[in-house]
């Protein structure tokens, strides 16, 4: 079978199966990603994932994978597999722009630890991807790459600030994308391209190497089209050991139901559709509660730190980096390169109070308060996760406001999180189920992803994009 035929939506353990059948090559899978890249990010409907593409290295990448491989050197876990990283990760030599123009010519010394693990485990980085400008926002704006565009309905938003690393998932150009996530930044872009991703526990994975936008709150995370792939990624990406296992869903979950819906129309679609996904998981095994905890939105409102720390974050990593041609965020603003869009939010972040703030102080201590009471009734209660819809609205139009929001609980609290594809809602767009594991628990939530998957269907192109 032609590996131009499979690549698009095959799982890595295919792809790896591949290669180690000499099938194909890397540099076979690095051509045919560049190709889709090519047809579909230049060319095509312009879905606009890409923020810098860097062929030649990516070919000397994959030949030097098939090399190790011809020599019976041990295969790293992604060994030869085409992967992107966001545009806020260090790549040595490479631009660290996070979708910014007023970022243009700083680059990167070094790598990345998630870089360097990645480079560790075989895999090959094409390019990076498109992202919310500075991760500031979750629906894609950037005055770099302008937005990019949902491949489910390409006048829609496809979630952010992971916006490309998303798209590109599913567009298929590589099975795996790394993005970052700060307030729902994998998770709200997975749930709106039908894809996986995975928020670990605070403190899980480092940070270095990750141009800041709130160093409590920020994680990186992988999105993949399968979950397999995902508990494959966060093992490369966490070192933690890799075991190829079947799912499992008999687990105890709490629904939280308030989360479910609010009076905008649409989202008692979404809501009917994660019932049914929930009703779904019990079939799997899974036994389930309706948990209520009062007042819990404001709770979570009041912990988060965003504001108080985008400015000083950005302004002690940009004093690190000798290429970069600002040095604060009131520095960036003055070169007005910004998107229109980031006008408000990045004055308003710019002059917020910042880290020495007894509301600082006072916000961080509602964080472990928070994270203290969800622990608390997820053991007085005997519950494995929590889960409601990532989003109670769908995608927005391109370049509008993006409501409905369900992501920010993790961050605040530190808690792992993920986002399950469950399905289309009635305007043929995508819908995600979040569940949130107590801390140190990813693999709980792996295996239920893993469960959910394995019970099909079998994952596919956006409609858009099919050619057959």
């Amino acid at each position: 079978m032609s590996i131009h035929t499979v690549f698009a939506t095959a799982s890595i353990e295919t792809l790896l199966s591949g290669l180690e059948s000499g099938q194909w090559r890397a540099l076979d899978l690095v051509e045919t990603s560049l190709a889709r890249i090519e047809a579909l990010d230049r060319q095509g409907p312009r879905l606009r994932a890409l923020a810098h593409v860097f062929a030649e290295q990516a070919r000397a990448a994959a030949m030097a994978s098939d090399e190790r491989r011809r020599t019976g050197q041990p295969p790293g876990l992604l060994e030869g597999i085409p992967v992107l990283v966001k545009d806020n990760m260090d790549v040595a030599g490479w631009p660290t722009t996070a979708g910014a123009r007023a970022l243009v010519g700083l680059t990167a010394d070094g790598d990345a630890t998630m870089t360097r693990r990645l480079r560790q485990a075989g895999a090959v980085i094409v390019g990076k991807s498109a992202m919310h400008e500075l991760a500031a926002g979750i629906t894609g704006a950037s005055s770099l790459t302008g937005f990019a565009r949902n491949p489910h309905a390409l006048n829609r938003s496809p979630g952010g600030s992971s916006s490309g690393a998303a798209v590109a998932v599913a567009a298929g150009y590589v099975p795996l994308a790394i993005g970052s996530d700060t307030a729902g930044s994998v998770r709200i872009p997975s749930a709106f391209n039908n894809l996986y991703a995975l928020r670990a526990s605070r403190g899980a994975l480092p940070l270095d190497g990750i141009l800041p936008l709130s160093p409590t709150q920020d994680m990186p995370g992988p999105i993949t089209r399968y979950a397999g792939d995902l508990e494959r990624a966060f093992a490369v990406l966490s070192q933690k050991p890799y075991a190829d296992t079947r799912g499992r869903a008999d687990v105890s979950i709490g629904v939280l139901d308030a989360w479910f819906a609010d009076r905008n129309e649409t989202a008692h679609d979404l809501s009917a559709i994660a019932y049914r996904a929930v009703e779904r998981l019990e079939a799997l095994g899974a036994r389930q509660a309706s948990v209520d905890c009062p007042d819990l939105r404001d709770a979570v409102d009041q912990a988060n730190v965003i504001a108080y720390e985008f400015a000083d974050a950005l302004a002690a990593d940009l004093a690190t980096r000798p290429t970069s041609p600002v040095d604060s965020l009131k520095s960036l603003i003055e070169k007005d390169l910004h998107h229109e869009q980031m006008a408000a939010v990045l004055r308003s972040r710019a002059d917020h109070a910042g880290m020495g703030s007894p509301e600082y102080r006072q916000a961080l201590a509602c964080q472990r308060a928070l994270h203290e009471r969800i622990e608390a009734v997820m053991t007085e209660r005997q519950l494995d996760v929590l889960c409601y819809p990532t989003t109670r609205h769908p995608p927005a139009s391109l370049g509008a406001v993006q409501d409905g929001i369900n992501t920010l609980l993790a961050p605040v609290t530190g808690m792992p999180a993920i986002n399950l594809p469950i399905g289309l809602d009635r305007q043929g767009l995508p819908v995600g189920l979040e569940l949130l594991a107590r801390s140190g628990h990813e693999a709980t939530l792996l295996a239920i992803a893993r469960a959910w998957d394995e019970a099909g269907p079998a994952w596919s192109l956006p409609a858009a994009l099919r050619t057959e």
